[in-house]
């Protein structure tokens, strides 16, 4: 029997994004705002509710707000159902 390969799911860092965020005077609200999405939203992945899709990864890299970041400051990989 096969084993099942490990679950991989990606969370924002939330320190350094937090940090980041305090740094360039913004709200959470305006960095919600500048990536589409709802300001719940933004906080369930700052606060490490709910893990980032691809989808979402590609527009954190994608947006002004976090330009020149690299990945390891934006979020962490975690394997299995740890976070």
């Amino acid at each position: 029997m096969a084993a099942t390969p490990a679950r991989v799911r990606y969370f924002l860092q939330t320190d350094a994004v937090q940090d980041h965020v305090d740094r360039r005077h913004l709200r959470h609200g305006d960095v919600a705002a500048r990536l589409g999405i709802s300001k719940g939203y933004w906080s369930q992945l700052v606060h490490r509710a709910r893990p980032l899709t691809p989808q979402m990864r590609a527009r954190v890299l994608a947006s002004r707000v976090f330009r020149g970041l690299p990945e390891a400051d934006l979020w962490e990989r975690v394997e299995g159902g740890a976070r």
